[in-house]
C-alpha cells in the first residue's frame, strides 16, 4: 500500500511580534523492550512515525530503545504494547489514533493524523533494536526511515514513506516504500524490492530478484541463481542494470525500445520481437525474466 505523506508548515508574522517558532524537544530514550526470542521466530516493530534501527547484538535478547521527539505542543501520549503470538514477539507504537497493531500490520487514523500535523503536532518515535543472530525480522513505519544493519535471519523492511537501507542479511530480503529509495547489500537470500518513488540498488549471493519502481533507475547484482522462479524488473522512468550469473538459462521478455536493450549473453531472438519488444532466450531457457521501462535501457550483464 502506498502512502503520500505531506508535511504543511505555515509562518505567521504579525508587524512589531517576533515569529513564532516550535521547539523541537528530544526526551531521554526509553527501553520497551528486553527479552528472549526464540532462534527461528519473527520479532517485529511497527512504528506510525518515526525511524527504525535494526543492529546485531552478541546478547541473548532482544533489546529496544525508544526516543520520543515532538514539537513543544505534542504530549506524550504515544504508548508501547508488546504481544506474543507464539514464540513470534510484537512490539508497537500506540499513538492517539493508532486502531490497529498486531503481528499482521498496522492501522491509524489518517484524517486524525493530518489535523495533528496541521497544528504542529507532529513529532516522532525513533526505534533502535539489538537483535541477536538467528532471529527474524519486521522492521515498519509509516513516515520514516528503515535501516537495518548485519541484523536477520530474514528481513522484511516498510515504509509508507522513506528510504530503506538492509545490509547483511542472512537470509531473505523484502524491502518496501511507498516513497524512498531502497539499497540492500550482500543479501545472503532472494530479494523482492518495490518503491512508488525512488532508485533500486540491490546485491545478494543467491537469486532470484524482483525489484519494481515507479519512477527512478534499478541496479541489481546476484552472485548465482538457485531454483526456477520468474523475476520481474520495471520501472516508469529509469534505466535497468542486472548482472546475472555466467550460467544464466532464462527465457528474456523486456518492453522496451531495441536499441535501449544490451546483452552480455547470447540470444536466440524470437520470431515476432517488434522495435518496442524484444524477446528471446538465454542458454536453454526455463525461468521468464522481463523488464520493463517507460524511458531507459535495459542491460543484461555477466556478473563479474
Amino acid at each position: 500500500m502506498t502512502l503520500n505523506v505531506f508535511a504543511v508548515v505555515l509562518a505567521v508574522f504579525t508587524v512589531g511580534s517576533p515569529p513564532a517558532a516550535a521547539q523541537v524537544t528530544s526526551q531521554p530514550s526509553t527501553q520497551v523492550f528486553n527479552g528472549a526470542v526464540a532462534s527461528g521466530a519473527w520479532f517485529r516493530i511497527r512504528n506510525h512515525r518515526g525511524a527504525v534501527e535494526v543492529r546485531e547484538t552478541s546478547g541473548r535478547n532482544v533489546v529496544v530503545h525508544a526516543n520520543r521527539r515532538a514539537d513543544s505542543r505534542n504530549s506524550d501520549d504515544v504508548t508501547f504494547d508488546v504481544r506474543r503470538d507464539g514464540a513470534n514477539v510484537t512490539v508497537c507504537a500506540i499513538w492517539p489514533h493508532t486502531t490497529r497493531c498486531d503481528a499482521n500490520g498496522y492501522d491509524y487514523n489518517s484524517d486524525s493524523d493530518r489535523r495533528n500535523r496541521s497544528d504542529g503536532e507532529a513529532g516522532r518515535v525513533d526505534f533502535v533494536v539489538e537483535l541477536p543472530r538467528g532471529i527474524k525480522i519486521v522492521a515498519a513505519t509509516g513516515n520514516g526511515t528503515v535501516n537495518v544493519r548485519n541484523a536477520g535471519e530474514e528481513v522484511e523492511a516498510r515504509s509508507g514513506n522513506g528510504e530503506i537501507t538492509v545490509h547483511g542479511a542472512g537470509g531473505r530480503v523484502t524491502a518496501a516504500s511507498g516513497n524512498g529509495d531502497l539499497d540492500v547489500d550482500g543479501a545472503r537470500g532472494d530479494v523482492e524490492a518495490r518503491t512508488g518513488n525512488g532508485d533500486i540498488k540491490v546485491s545478494t549471493s543467491t537469486g532470484p530478484v524482483s525489484a519494481r519502481t515507479g519512477n527512478g533507475g534499478i541496479d541489481v547484482d546476484m552472485a548465482s541463481l538457485r531454483g526456477d522462479d520468474d523475476m520481474d524488473f520495471s520501472t516508469g522512468n529509469g534505466s535497468i542494470e542486472v548482472r546475472f550469473p555466467s550460467n544464466l538459462s532464462a527465457t528474456v521478455e523486456a518492453n522496451v525500445a531495441s536499441m535501449e536493450f544490451e546483452s552480455d549473453f547470447p540470444i536466440l531472438m524470437a520470431g515476432h520481437w517488434t522495435s518496442r519488444n524484444v524477446e528471446g532466450k538465454i542458454g536453454n531457457g526455463g525461468r521468464r525474466i522481463h523488464f520493463s521501462t517507460g524511458n531507459g535501457h535495459v542491460r543484461i550483464r555477466r556478473t563479474s
